[in-house]
């Protein structure tokens, strides 16, 4: 049967396209042939079908195709970002399906590869793949995959995963503490890639180590990050802050803060103040301080007595920290407590506060002060040291001492003076006691005091004020001449009483009389006798001799200075010898007298003898002393004469001089026997010249004047014999005379130097410095001829009388002392000498430094305490003038009472006459209670008032309210007046503006009525265009001194019209020749109104000379105010009248109208400042100079000058000499009339308004018969009509 063959296979085509061969081998077999197994195509069951006709059979086999590993997805190095999901595929295929699996290496590098279980959180493997959700950096690493199917070695595959994080910050925030002073260190760790940038900042604010030196920046690159280190130097307070540390990198960034808190002591506790005290103990209360970033734990109340020392004499109270309040008990009554408070923190403890003094219940010293010592300073002082009485004795707070002190001898009670409590330790407390007797013996005694009052006496303490000097000269003082070279000196000592001490011993001064004016040429000799030799002087002089007693406290008073002369000597050689030759048997021998006769010379002798190989014996010729010439003749040609000369005195002859040998001659050449002399001539004596000549011929005399020839006149005249007369020699005489002779057989020559001595040039004198009390000046003096015996100084205050002192002629400056503190002084000076006084120096004008006293500020004058008030003296500044006293005076505040006494108005005085030396206390005050306090202080200069308020504390010690004031009162009637007045209206200031709105509608009320009446009206009553009021009373020109101080009247300065350019008349010529009412009609009135003083001027040179601008007649004008105020003068400008209490205006006749109607006769002066119509500087624009003069013609009299407050007014200049009218004043300076003359101009383009309207003005009083010159009391009686 045949069998059919049919293969099925596992859904793939059975062909050779895949593969597959089907073959048979005989009738009963088929091969299925797979070439090239395919796993996915082969791999399947397989069906064997056999049939035939009988049936058919099958057969079905699985084919299994068995496959090694083999990737399908390899993995490879993977990167993600740190938080997404990482998804890691490792696929492979294989038959059977192979296992795949993931490990993780341990550690950094690709080995040691474990397990994922329990690796991270969040990581899987699914379907081979490995998963991590939230990938963070510890899933970084090496990771393995392997496929396995059990075929083969299987599949591995090594990766890195890196998980690229941003920075990040394990700690975002952290609290870092830092002790204050020392160094602190930051520290922030980042993680994640790298590279990452680090940057601080501080509060917010970038922080950069170059500008901020006090921070330093350290990184240090970590495996896995970096690390910053922010360095602190120093921390300080200031360094309290967050610190934030930002990391970026590519992928990110992240912060950390650190609040970095420097911790340190707590500050010293403040605002500590006693809220109650007792006798034992005290309350206290304080501010808690700054606690340095830590709590402050504990307070520490230390306390001790004043006496003890916070080392070892404290003690301690402990307060809990929350505690601001706290009491100190077992305190000792009567004892002063230092007080003060430390905090404590766990860092430390605080500085302690300022210590409060806390004084317990006080009672009076009970003991005196110890260790008084007195010892002298000067003649007038006492210097007195003591130290506070024991301390158990003070019984409360010492507050001062009171020292007495008088006269040892005197049974009058003690004068006190009250000395200030020194708080310094172990120091002693000392007084100056000044103004005592000189060498006088007082007792003092201390006593101390405290608020309750004073204590004890000290004993008596005697001491002796220091020596001073001697008040008298020695007495009965004589000299005696012993020899001609010694003078006996007796003297008797002074009088005990004015020695002022012990006399050690006495000073002798002598010196020649000629130059007892040079200190250089006085001798002193100290002697403990009284009677003394004086050897070694010169012969034949006349000696002044003066004497004065010593002391150790100085030289006393010298003598009168007595003259004695020395005897006579035997003279000293003549000084030169001359010998010429006067003809073929004569010589002429001429000599100089000796430079030391030693007494009155009674002759010459002339010796003379032959020389050569045989001297003959020296022959002698007795000459007059009057002679100085001797002609020897009868002389032998040929032999050579040896001269020399002898002086002789009452006592013998003296030395010879040197010898001169000369031989006749038949030639006699011109010579001069006189001698070339220094010719020493008081000024305005006669002077004769000599030159005696000989020589044969006749010489020729010619003379030589300061090297000039001479030229005769009758002042100088040449005489016979040779010599020149020079006749009353001045200063220009003085100079080199030369006086030559000559012949045919020679010439000779001698100079004269004449010297003319006349009363000395004026020195100069200049300022070289003031003080309250002295002047310094410095005194040059020209060089002069005559020695200069010394200079005056001539000194005077204003208004005083002309004093002088002596002034040695080496000083050069010289210091005036004992002047009046703040004066005005002045100063010339004159030089004299042996001939007289020369002229005056110029006047030099200054004032001594000082200006009242200055009142000080309440803090540094005023301490209170409950029932008294110290006033510290010392803080008032005495404006460089010494202090005399102080006038203590006070009340209660709004006390209203008038007593009588020394209660005069409620004020009660405490003292009239308190020394400026320390501090004052006023006592038994009431306690809590507010007073006002009224000092005068006094000094050379003047006074100053001032007063001052306080209140005394309580009797705790405690500062009570401020005194009520009355602005409320004053505010509640103004609102009452004022109902719609807002609230922020200072009624001060509407007070002020309300009195300029009424002033200037008084104002414009009185201008209305003024100015009409200026036009109409009685003539009596018109303004007059001359600037007078023309009524017969000039009573009723006046306003009231009471109305005028209202309206605060100033006068008008003076003015002058400006020039006109080109022209040679006056502008208010030019204007009424030019105005429209013809020449005749005037159109420049000057009659002058002031809105602040609505007066007319009265003084008709003020009036006349005021600024008036040209207008149409009948139309006046007014100024609004002062036109100026004066510049750079403390001079006032107007004042008041010196008569009565009116207003004094001038009249045309020059006398002055008082408030009664009198006229005071015309003595005034101008204003130095504007009266003078002249006085005009350029800032008015003008460019005219200032004259200090009156204009050239002066109408009416001058204004009276008021006494200024300064001390220095400048002199007024006086009015010109010519052109002024008959009321002008006479000058008051001689000196002035140069100045005054040089102002004077005959023609001039800048005329004053009163030169303007002289003549309208003259015309008006005409016109009411006025005579052009009336007598004062003719004036008078017009006036009263």
């Amino acid at each position: 049967m045949n069998i059919q063959w049919t293969w099925q296979g596992a859904g793939a085509a059975l062909n050779k396209q895949n593969g597959v061969d089907i073959s048979r081998f005989g009738p009963r077999r088929s091969i299925l042939t797979i070439e090239n197994l395919n796993n996915n195509i082969h791999t399947g069951n397989y069906t064997c079908l056999v049939s035939n006709s009988a049936g058919n059979v099958n057969h079905t086999a699985e084919l299994i195709v068995i496959v090694p590993p083999r990737w399908i997805v390899e993995p490879t190095d993977r990167a993600f970002a740190q938080g997404s999901d990482a998804r890691i595929e490792c696929k492979a295929d294989g038959f059977p399906k192979p296992n795949v699996a993931w490990k993780k290496a341990a550690g950094d590098g690709p080995m040691d590869y474990r397990d994922l279980k329990g690796s991270a959180p969040g990581m899987r493997v699914e379907d081979g793949h490995l998963i991590v959700a939230s990938i963070q950096k510890n899933s970084e690493g090496y990771y393995l995959c392997e496929a396995n199917n059990g075929i083969g070695a299987g599949l591995s595959a090594v990766i890195f995963v890196s998980v690229q994080a941003p920075p990040q910050f394990e700690i975002k925030f952290r609290n870092q503490t830092a002790r204050r002073g020392e160094p602190a260190v930051l520290q922030c760790e980042a993680k994640g890639e790298k590279p990452i940038g680090i940057l601080w900042s501080r509060d917010g604010k970038r922080l950069d180590p170059k500008s901020d030196p006090g921070y330093t920046i350290r990184e240090e690159i970590l495996t896995n990050g970096v690390l910053s280190d922010l360095s602190v130097k120093r921390s300080e307070r200031t360094d309290t802050a967050l610190f934030t540390c930002v990391a970026t990198n590519a992928f990110g960034s992240d912060e950390t803060s650190i609040n970095l808190i420097v911790q340190e002591p707590p500050e010293v506790p403040f605002g500590l103040k006693v809220l109650d005290k007792s006798g034992r103990s005290v309350q206290i209360a304080w501010s808690e301080p700054y606690n340095g970033n830590s709590p402050i734990t504990r307070y520490y109340i230390e306390f001790k007595m004043s006496k003890s020392d916070w080392l070892t004499g404290k003690d301690r109270v402990l307060v809990p920290g929350n505690q601001v309040m706290a009491g100190v008990y077992n305190l000792r009554p009567a004892t002063t407590y230092h007080v003060r408070l430390v905090a404590e923190n766990e860092v430390g403890t605080s500085e302690a506060s300022q210590s409060v003094t806390i004084i317990t219940a006080e009672e009076a010293p009970s003991g005196p002060p110890t260790g008084i010592a007195v010892e002298p300073v000067d003649q007038h002082t006492l210097k007195l040291t003591w130290k506070p009485p024991l301390k158990e004795e003070w019984n409360g707070d010492i507050m001062g001492y009171y020292v007495g002190y008088k006269l040892a001898s005197s049974d009058k009670p003690y004068l006190f003076e009250t000395v200030e409590f020194s708080r310094e330790v172990g120091k002693e407390h000392h007084l100056m006691i000044s103004n005592l007797k000189t060498y006088t013996e007082y007792s003092v005694v201390v006593q101390a005091f405290n608020r309750i009052g004073p204590g004890p006496m000290s004993k008596e303490v005697t001491q002796h004020t220091a020596e001073g000097k001697p008040e008298q000269a020695p007495q009965d003082f004589s000299c005696t001449t012993l020899t001609s070279q010694s003078i006996r000196v007796s003297w008797n000592s002074p009088p005990l009483v004015s020695a002022n001490g012990v006399i050690k011993g006495y000073k002798v001064i002598f010196g020649p009389a000629s130059t007892w004016y040079d200190e250089k040429t006085k001798e002193t000799k100290v002697t403990s006798a009284t009677e003394t030799i004086l050897h070694g002087l010169k012969k034949y002089t006349n000696y002044n001799i003066t004497i004065l007693a010593y002391t150790s406290g100085g030289d006393g008073i010298p003598t009168v200075a007595i003259s004695c002369h020395t005897e006579q000597d035997v003279p000293g050689p003549p000084m030169a010898v001359k010998g010429v030759v006067m003809s073929v048997d004569s010589i002429l021998v001429s000599w100089q007298p000796p430079s030391e006769p030693n007494g009155i010379i009674t002759q010459y002798t002339v010796y003379f003898r032959t020389t050569g190989e045989k001297e003959s014996e020296p022959k002698p010729q007795r000459v007059p002393a009057f002679q100085t010439t001797y002609e020897m003749s009868g002389l032998q040609r040929k032999e050579r004469y040896e001269f020399w000369v002898t002086a002789s005195t009452g006592i013998g002859e003296g030395k010879p001089s040197k010898s001169v040998i000369v031989a006749p001659s038949s030639k006699v050449p011109a010579k001069i026997a006189s001698f070339a002399e220094k010719v020493v001539a008081t000024h305005k004596e006669d002077v004769k010249l000599p030159c005696q000549v000989v020589g044969v011929p006749a010489p020729e005399i010619q003379w030589k004047v300061k090297g000039s020839p001479l030229t005769q006149s009758d002042r100088l005249r040449l005489l016979p014999d040779g010599s020149l007369l020079i006749k009353e020699v001045t200063r220009k005489d003085a100079g080199i005379y030369q006086c030559k002779a000559e012949n045919s057989f020679g010439s000779d020559a001698i100079m004269h130097t004449l010297v003319v001595q006349a009363p000395p040039q004026p020195p100069s004198i200049a300022l070289a410095g003031t003080t309250g009390t002295a002047i310094t000046v410095r005194l040059k003096s020209p060089t002069d001829s005559a020695p200069l015996h010394g200079l005056t100084l001539h000194y005077k205050q204003d208004f005083g009388e002309w004093e002088t002192t002596q002034i040695a002629p080496t000083i050069n400056e010289y210091t005036l002392e004992g002047l009046s503190c703040g004066t005005r002084y002045q100063l010339y000076a004159t030089s004299y000498n042996g001939i007289g006084t020369g002229e005056a120096s110029d006047i030099l004008n200054t004032r001594t430094k000082g200006t009242k006293p200055s009142v000080p500020s309440a803090q540094k004058f005023i301490e209170v305490s409950p029932n008294s008030v110290t006033l510290h003296l010392s803080s008032w500044d005495d404006g460089g003038c010494t202090m005399l006293y102080f006038v203590v005076e006070y009340k209660q505040k709004h006390h209203t009472d008038y007593g009588t006494g020394n209660n005069v108005g409620g004020w009660t005085t405490v003292s009239n006459s308190v020394k400026p030396s320390g501090n004052y206390v006023v006592l038994d005050l009431t306690p809590a209670t507010w007073y006002e306090l009224r000092i005068t202080a006094h000094n050379n200069v003047g006074f100053t008032p001032a007063e001052f308020q306080f209140a005394t504390l309580t009797v705790t010690g405690n500062v009570i309210a401020p005194a009520r004031n009355n602005d409320n009162d004053k505010r509640a009637l103004l609102e009452l007046i004022f109902p719609w007045l807002p609230e922020w209206v200072d009624y001060n200031l509407l007070l002020v503006f309300l009195a300029i709105i009424i002033i200037i509608l008084v104002a414009i009320a009185i201008l209305c009525v003024a100015l009409p009446r200026r036009k109409s009206g009685p003539e009596s009553v018109r303004l007059r265009d001359e600037g007078l009021y023309a009524q017969p009373d000039l009573r009723g020109m006046t306003l009231k001194r009471e109305f005028r101080d209202e309206l605060g009247y100033i006068a008008p300065p003076n003015r002058k019209l400006p020039p006109v350019p080109g022209s040679n008349y006056n502008t208010c010529d030019r204007l009424k020749r030019g105005g429209p009412g013809g020449p005749d009609e005037e159109i420049c009135p000057y009659a002058t109104f002031h809105l602040l003083g609505f007066r007319e001027e009265m003084d008709p040179s003020k009036s006349a000379a005021a600024l008036t601008l040209p207008h149409p007649p009948g139309h006046g004008h007014h100024r609004g105010g002062s036109q100026s105020a004066p510049r750079g003068t403390n001079t006032t400008r107007y004042g008041k009248g010196p008569v009565g209490t009116g207003v004094v205006s001038s009249v045309a006749g020059g006398g002055i109208v008082g408030p009664g109607g009198m006229i005071a006769p015309p003595n005034n002066v101008f204003s130095p400042e504007y009266d003078d119509p002249a006085n005009i500087d350029e800032e008015y624009g003008y460019g005219s100079p200032r004259r200090g003069t009156a204009g050239r013609r002066s109408i009416g009299s001058m204004r009276t000058v008021p006494i200024p407050e300064s001390p220095s007014p400048p002199p007024p200049p006086p009015p010109r000499p010519s052109d002024s009218s008959p009321s002008s004043t006479p000058s008051h300076s001689q000196n002035n009339q140069s100045t005054n003359s040089a102002n004077d101009s005959k023609e001039s383009n800048e005329l004053s308004e009163a030169e303007c309207d002289r003549d309208p003005l003259i015309k008006t009083r005409n016109s009411i018969g006025n005579p052009p010159n009336l007598s004062t009391e003719e004036m008078r009686r017009l006036l009263e009509k």
